[in-house]
C-alpha cells in the first residue's frame, strides 16, 4: 500500500472510532497518529512538526482562564440571572439561554460554554417543573452558530484562523455577519419546534440555592479583568504583534497567579482529552499532506473551471459531512486543500474559508454527533438522568439544519458574486 492509501485508511479508521464511541476520542486520534508513525508514513520529527503550537496554546490558555472563572461562580451567577429574567415563562427561558449561549460562545469555545451553562439550565428548568432537554438542544445550536462569529468561538474556527493566518478582528469581519444572520433566521422558527413538557424525573429543586461554595469567589473581579485584557489583546493582535496562542497563554498564567498558590488547580481546569484529540488530528493531517493526498485532490479541483461553484461545493460538502461526523477532523482534513486552492487562485480570497467555516457550523447542528458541543450536551443530560439520544435529537437537528443550510447557501452565492460587499 502507498503512503496515500494508508493515510486515507487511517482517516476512515478514525471516523469509525468516533462514530462507534467505544473510547475517548483523544485515544482514538492519538492511537491513529501512533499507527501512522509505526507504519513509517510519517516520521516522529515530521509528526511533531505538524502539531500547530499556536492552536494548542490558544486552547490551553482559554481552558485555564475559563475554568478559573467557573470556579469563581461567574456562570452560576449567569444562571440565576437567567432564571429571574425568565419569570417562570418557558418561552422566555428559551430566549434567555439561547441569547446567553450565543453571546458567550463567541468569546469562549462552544464546548466550554455548554459545560458551564448547562448546570444553570438544568436547575432553572427543573425549578419550573419543565423538561430541560429541549432547552439544552436549543443551547447546542446557539453555541455552534454563535461560536462561528469569532476566532476563539469554535474548535474548527481555531484551526481555520490559524491556517489562514487570520487575526481576531479579520475573522470577526468575515464571519460575524453570517453568524448573526443564521442565529436570527433560526430564532424565527425555533419556538415552533418545541412543545413544553413537564419534567419527567420530577426533580424538586430550589434554583436559587447555591449548591456549594465556589473556591475562587473572592477572585471573580480580578479574573474578569484578566478576561477583559485577553479579549482586548485579541482585538489589538496585529498592532501588538502577538499570536493568539501567546495572548491566551499569558491570560491563563495571569489567572493562575491570581487564583493562588495551589498549582493542582491547573490540572483540574484543563480538558486534556480535547488537547490530545487535537494533537492526534494534526499528526493525521500531516500524514495526509506528506502522502500526497491533499495535492492530488487540489490538482483535480484546480483543473475544473468551477468559478463561484467551488465555494458552494465546499460549503455544501462540509455541511453534509459535518452532519454525519465530528466537524473537527473534517475541517482539519480540508484545511490543506483550501490553503492550496487559495494559493493557486488568489481571487477567491476569503470566500473558501467562509464556506468551510459556515458549512462545518451548520452541519454540526444536524445530528447529536455532528459537533463536540453536541456530544458533550448528550453526556451531561445522561449524567443528570435525562435521555438525549440520536433519535430524539434528529428531528430537531434536521429542521435546524434545513433552515440554516438554505440561508447559508444564499449567503455563499451573494459573497461569491459580490465579494466587495464583505471584503471592503
Amino acid at each position: 500500500m502507498t503512503e496515500a492509501q494508508i493515510s486515507l485508511g487511517a482517516l476512515v479508521l478514525l471516523y469509525i472510532f468516533l462514530i462507534g464511541d467505544w473510547f475517548h476520542r483523544a485515544w482514538a486520534a492519538l492511537g491513529v497518529a501512533v499507527l501512522l508513525v509505526l507504519l513509517h508514513v510519517i516520521t516522529v520529527r515530521e509528526a511533531v512538526a505538524s502539531i500547530d503550537i499556536n492552536t494548542v496554546s490558544l486552547l490551553l490558555g482559554m481552558m485555564v482562564l475559563v475554568g478559573l472563572l467557573g470556579q469563581a461562580g461567574l456562570f452560576f451567577r449567569f444562571g440565576l440571572k437567567a432564571r429571574q429574567v425568565a419569570r417562570d415563562q418557558p418561552r422566555r427561558l428559551l430566549w434567555v439561554f439561547y441569547i446567553l449561549t450565543a453571546v458567550l460562545s463567541a468569546f469562549l469555545d462552544n464546548v466550554t460554554t455548554i459545560l458551564l451553562l448547562s448546570p444553570a439550565l438544568f436547575r432553572a428548568a427543573e425549578g419550573m417543573d419543565l423538561d430541560p432537554v429541549p432547552f439544552l438542544m436549543a443551547m447546542v445550536t446557539a453555541s455552534n452558530l454563535g461560536g462561528l462569529a469569532t476566532l476563539i468561538g469554535d474548535p474548527p474556527n481555531i484551526l481555520i484562523g490559524t491556517a489562514a493566518n487570520l487575526s481576531f478582528n479579520t475573522f470577526v469581519s468575515i464571519l460575524g455577519l453570517p453568524s448573526v444572520i443564521l442565529l436570527l433566521g433560526l430564532a424565527v422558527t425555533l419556538p415552533w419546534q418545541f412543545k413544553w413538557r413537564r419534567n419527567p424525573l420530577m426533580i424538586a429543586v430550589d434554583p436559587y440555592q447555591v449548591p456549594s461554595e465556589f473556591p475562587l469567589a473572592n477572585r471573580l473581579v480580578p479574573l474578569l479583568v484578566i478576561l477583559g485584557l485577553v479579549i482586548t489583546a485579541f482585538i489589538l493582535q496585529r498592532w501588538l504583534g502577538l499570536t493568539s496562542g501567546v495572548i491566551a497563554i499569558g491570560g491563563g498564567i495571569l489567572g493562575l497567579v491570581v487564583a493562588g498558590p495551589r498549582f493542582g488547580r491547573f490540572w483540574r481546569v484543563v480538558d486534556w482529552g480535547t488537547l490530545g484529540f487535537f494533537v492526534g488530528i494534526f499528526i493525521l493531517v500531516g500524514a495526509l499532506e506528506h502522502g500526497g493526498v491533499v495535492n492530488h485532490v487540489t490538482q483535480i479541483l484546480a483543473r475544473q473551471d468551477l468559478g463561484r461553484g467551488l465555494a458552494l461545493i465546499i460549503f455544501l460538502s462540509s455541511a453534509v459531512l459535518s452532519a454525519l461526523m465530528d466537524n473537527v477532523p473534517l475541517v482539519a482534513a480540508m484545511i490543506p486543500l483550501i490553503r492550496n486552492l487559495v494559493h493557486a487562485h488568489p481571487p477567491y480570497g476569503y470566500t473558501l474559508w467562509i464556506a468551510l467555516a459556515m458549512g462545518a457550523a451548520i452541519g454540526g447542528n444536524a445530528t447529536i454527533m455532528g459537533a463536540s458541543a453536541n456530544v458533550v450536551a448528550r453526556g451531561l443530560a445522561q449524567d443528570r438522568g435525562y435521555t438525549l439520544s440520536f433519535r430524539r435529537y434528529l428531528p430537531f437537528g434536521l429542521q435546524v439544519f434545513t433552515v440554516t443550510l438554505v440561508m447559508g447557501t444564499l449567503y455563499i452565492l451573494v459573497v461569491s458574486d459580490y465579494p466587495q460587499i464583505i471584503f471592503r
